[in-house]
């Protein structure tokens, strides 16, 4: 077989198989890159406050109140805005890696919404049906568990990047006369459907190409320790990346809630043009308070990690996004690069619009298919030109 059928032909069978997997992804990945805005106009009641010129409550004072709320689960962390206007959203999460769906492997899952100057409690969510988390849970495990859903979406998108390289070779034009390249280029609105849905296909699979590669890639980075190694190996100059040793709380003193205060205090001193702060608490007697300032209000990369003393509130460590080796810089972008953050508005347009011609190709590709199966008027047809030809 001529090395371009080979190819046609693993494109077909990955599309046929991976097809249903890559249409989730393109729609909900679409849908989440603007979901900090369409929070902001939907929850807008639980997410703003009015701006007061009182100094806010300590979170030493509002812990207490949250947990009351959540039936007895510790909060686990805190997402804390710059401005003035807007709430604090506490979050409490436990987890079950054996469950069967999205509903099993969250057994716990609730934010409450507070606001900052009274500690009056604005909204109590549970995240676990919240629509966003659904969006996203599709997205990451087609709300399935972790086992399952994890594993699926992880091959389909393997297959996805496959995919997408077969479909270059596949898309190279015959001939580089005007012909072939207006079929390569351009679509051809005056003609059928049928030749219409190929140049979808054709055409736009290969204008969002290098976008859909970086997002599949980046997505490979949070589905397989081999390729996010990999990543990190090559960008710091095809040296290892040495693993850095987590901070460990050592005090012998009684942890108490002030030194969330005293860590919290410290962190807004060292990034005091932070755009907003996310605080994850300790789950263990050695955790540390781990807190991330960010600095930008688009991008999660450009930000400051610290580690606080659970028992203090005493530093332990703290690094910028350039202080880090270039591999954990590649690494920190990933994020940002998945979801088109990185750029802010340009780049996510274009993560939006190449999301949903991801979902678009599975169609197209299904439809250029069925389209080419031999019906029986055709195989009548064949088997009279066949009588013919034997008479």
């Amino acid at each position: 077989m001529k090395f371009k059928k080979i190819t046609r032909v693993l494109h077909l069978w990955l599309g046929l198989g991976s097809g249903f997997v890559i249409f989730v992804l393109g729609i909900t990945g679409a849908i989440y890159v603007f979901t900090d805005e369409l929070k902001t106009v939907f929850y807008r009641d639980r997410l703003f406050v009015e701006a007061s010129s009182k100094p806010r409550m300590p979170l030493s004072k509002l812990i207490p109140k949250v947990e009351k709320e959540l039936e007895g689960n510790p909060v686990s962390r805190v997402e804390m805005y710059a401005a003035p206007d807007r709430s604090y959203v506490f979050r409490s999460m436990k987890l079950d890696p054996e469950g069967f769906s999205h509903w099993d492997y969250y057994k716990f899952y609730k934010r409450v919404y507070v606001n900052p100057y009274d500690g009056t409690i604005l909204y109590v969510e549970n995240s676990k049906n919240e629509f966003f988390n659904l969006v996203l849970g599709l997205h990451m495990r087609l709300l399935f568990g972790e086992k399952i859903g994890h594993a699926v979406v992880s091959y389909s998108v393997l297959a996805f990047v496959v995919l997408l390289l077969s479909g270059i070779v596949l898309w190279m034009p015959k001939k580089w006369n005007t012909t072939e390249r207006n079929k390569s280029f351009k679509i051809k609105w005056s003609a059928k459907f049928k030749r219409i849905n190929y140049d979808l296909h054709n055409v736009l699979g290969f204008y969002a190409f290098l976008v859909l590669l970086m997002i599949a890639i980046t997505g490979l980075c949070w589905s397989f320790d081999w390729m996010k190694n990999s990543v990190r190996y090559i960008a710091n100059g095809a040296k290892n990346v040495e693993k850095v040793k987590p901070a460990v709380s050592d005090s012998t003193q009684f942890s108490t809630a002030s030194a969330v205060d005293v860590a919290f205090s410290s962190a807004r001193t060292q990034s005091g043009q932070a755009f907003s702060f996310l605080i994850n608490f300790p789950s263990k007697p050695e955790g540390t308070i781990n807190i991330s300032s960010y600095l930008s209000s688009w991008n999660l990369h450009d930000r400051v990690q610290a580690s606080y003393d659970r028992y203090t509130g005493k530093l332990l460590r703290s690094s910028t996004y350039e202080e880090l080796n270039t591999g954990d810089k590649v690494y920190q972008l990933n994020y940002d690069l998945h979801t088109g953050t990185y750029l802010n508005l340009p780049s996510r347009i274009l993560a939006f619009v190449a999301s949903l011609i991801a979902a678009c190709l599975p169609l197209t590709g299904f439809y250029i298919w069925w389209g080419k199966r031999p019906t029986q008027k055709k195989q009548r047809s064949e088997r009279q030109i066949r009588v013919k030809l034997n008479v």
